[in-house]
């Protein structure tokens, strides 16, 4: 949930907790914006196997900051802890993102992306109806503060489960991932300036349309099933609309249709992080992460640049540059579909979604003794479990609170006493053939 809580702070500091200066006539939001960027990048360059004392350092670091700035006046001590809590929260993201991809199965991430798309949903409905008090710009901020903060801490370094090296293929299929990652903020730097919060029935509009592509990703994950990719393809025709109806809106009388599909467009946000999520778990290492990770910050600045110069210098061509825009990505994205269709949204990586998660093997050994016949004793049962689940020798030491050796001499033990000789041997006696392929041998 590290990552979802993120997520929701991210809206939320936005919402309520505004800097509300500028710094050498820079805006303060600016200013820390990079400075949170530079410290996600630093914490991702330096991040290893052994990540606890760096990210608990981030966490700490982010406190020391956010605290005083949530009490303090708008001025430039406020401005010095923002920039502190917004440096230390920059290494937090960096965990909770590696969190959300590599320590978490398919359902719970599936869990956490969307409870962050409703509960932002409400936070922009709060904001959008005038509400503000105590409640929402110190109680709230506090709280999310405090949920992260828990579970930073919670982390354990044996459950990130990352492949030392990958093929070319997989790095493909990373590639694209952050390819529709960035595709869905040079989006969002539009929606943003097509809509205005302080105008109260319409952007109720916005809220209806978020609720509804909310819904919609539930059903579809949950229910019908279909492919990453057919929701991809809906975006980018809200997306479509959004810009028709933006250029369609004086004529319409009316900007609701076009607050409308705003709203259906925002189902981008969690689909390009959830999609991201699962390619990295698929196919990253550290090394090709921190490569994409290095890369999308270099390229970050340019998802908002066209939208900001546009309102910046001809306001009134912002609806006509959306629909060009919106139509030039679209009209791209679906050229490139066969090699994207290909190395991101096919059998590689995207069935992996409805598979059984491995946990789902330990819940089953739980419910019906498998090793009733074998005369196993009870530690020896724990070590099948958890190898059956693909865990490795280290992830299962940290589980049952042994040492590597022990672990390993209950391995041995264990194969000794079935008359095998490696995992995928036990693998093809408890009938788990499908994931003989992650085998390694331990003994």
């Amino acid at each position: 949930m590290a990552y979802a809580i993120e997520l929701i702070l991210f809206a939320v500091r936005g919402q309520f907790l505004p800097v509300g200066m500028k710094v050498f006539g820079i805006n303060g939001w600016t200013v820390i914006h990079v400075a949170h960027m530079v410290a996600s990048l630093v914490v991702m360059l330096l991040w290893s196997e052994r990540f606890k004392p760096l990210l608990r350092g981030s966490a700490l670091v982010m406190l020391l900051g956010f605290i005083p700035y949530i009490f303090l006046p708008v001025g430039i001590p406020r401005f010095i802890f923002g920039l502190i809590g917004y440096m230390g929260l920059g290494g937090v993201v960096t965990g909770a993102r590696c969190g959300y991809a590599f320590a978490s199965n398919n359902a719970e991430r599936l869990f956490a992306i969307i409870f962050m798309y409703f509960s932002v949903m409400l936070v922009r409905l709060a904001r959008s109806q005038g509400f503000s008090g105590i409640l929402m710009t110190r109680s709230l901020p506090i709280l999310l503060l405090v949920l992260l903060v828990y579970c930073v801490f919670k982390f354990r370094e044996e459950d990130f489960e990352v492949r030392e090296e990958v093929g070319k293929e997989d790095a493909s299929g990373l590639y694209w991932a952050f390819a529709f990652f960035i595709v869905y903020f040079a989006v969002d730097g539009y929606i943003g300036e097509l809509i205005d919060s302080s105008m109260r029935s319409e952007y109720l509009f916005v809220i209806l349309g978020i609720a509804i592509t909310g819904i919609l990703l539930v059903i579809v994950f949950t229910g019908i099933r279909f492919s990453t990719w057919h929701l991809w393809n809906m975006f980018f025709l809200f997306a479509i609309g959004m810009g028709v109806f933006a250029l369609l809106a004086p004529a319409l009388g009316s900007v609701k249709p076009q607050y409308f599909f705003c709203g259906l467009t925002f189902m981008g946000w969690p689909l390009c992080l959830y999609t991201l999520g699962c390619a990295m778990r698929k196919f990253a290492s550290y090394k090709l992460l921190k490569r994409c990770t290095l890369i999308y910050v270099l390229l970050s600045p340019l998802t908002t640049l066209s939208s900001d110069w546009i309102v910046a210098f001809k306001p009134e061509y912002l609806p006509h540059c959306t629909l060009v825009f919106m139509l030039v990505v679209t009209i791209l994205m679906l050229m490139l579909s066969p090699i994207s269709y290909k190395q991101l949204f096919t059998a590689m990586w995207i069935s992996d979604i409805y598979k059984t998660d491995m946990n789902k093997i330990i819940e089953k050994v739980e419910t019906v003794d498998r090793f009733e016949n074998y005369d196993l004793t009870p530690r020896q049962k724990e070590v099948a479990a958890l190898l059956l689940a693909a865990k490795t020798r280290r992830q299962i030491a940290g589980e049952l609170g042994l040492s590597e050796s022990t672990v390993k001499m209950h391995t041995s033990d264990l194969y000794k006493r079935l008359g095998i000789n490696s995992k995928a041997e036990l693998f093809k006696i408890f009938g788990v053939d499908d994931i003989a392929d992650t085998e390694e041998h331990d003994a």
